[in-house]
């Protein structure tokens, strides 16, 4: 394995056909609900910025006790520390979060929070020197309505859909697709030029090439 470059993993439904294995002894930064996949190795680093505890979707004693170095929110600290103390990171929330307010560019040593996990996962790479750096499984958000399976992450099952109990309307409208692929699309673009002023490649290694 080359020691400077980096992998960068989402979690789109283009992993299925991501030669996973190779990525073995990488340098990996991967997100949320990896472990899903069931690989018999752990990535460097593992980006918790999307834990709502309330979901039940976390089995902290096993993910825990992984060799990953892990990312949390601040938020998430009286939960997490508890259980381990070391290799575990606290990242403090930035203004940016939520998409309101639109940076230039990131603004480290803070992780800037917009464009989410991945972005994180970018910042984390570039802060050590990795060059260049990889994208796999970003294949970005297609329309997804309340009885459709998930078809933006690699298992049907990753991303309940939450239906409004009150009324039985979707929670997410077609137009809010729209918004948080816009979104996401601007993190790559502040997330490309950021590293280029560091003197840093991020190229997209997508099968697919949803970012093109």
């Amino acid at each position: 394995a080359n020691r400077m470059r980096a992998f960068v993993i989402g979690n789109g439904p283009s992993l299925n056909n991501t030669p996973m294995d190779r990525l073995r002894g990488e340098f990996t930064v991967a997100c949320n609900r990896f472990d899903m996949l069931r690989l018999d190795w752990d990535p460097t680093w593992w980006i918790m910025a999307d834990v709502r505890h309330e979901d039940g979707w976390w089995d902290w004693g096993d993910l825990l006790a992984r060799k990953s170095a892990f990312v949390f929110r601040e938020q998430d600290r009286p939960v997490i520390e508890p259980k381990r103390r070391s290799g575990i990171f606290y990242a403090p929330r930035c203004e940016h979060i939520g998409g309101a307010h639109v940076p230039d560019l990131w603004h480290l040593p803070a992780p800037c929070d917009y464009g989410g996990s991945i972005s994180i996962g970018l910042q984390l790479a570039a802060s050590l020197g990795k060059n260049p750096i990889y994208l796999v499984g970003c294949d970005l958000y297609r329309y997804r309505g309340p009885s459709d399976p998930d078809i933006n992450h690699f298992d049907p099952g990753y991303c309940p859909y939450k239906v409004r109990k009150s009324t039985g309307e979707e929670m997410i409208t077609p137009e809010m697709w729209v918004g948080t692929n816009r979104r996401l699309i601007a993190g790559h673009e502040i997330a490309k030029l950021s590293a280029a002023a560091m003197g840093i490649e991020i190229l997209n290694a997508t099968v697919g090439g949803s970012l093109e």
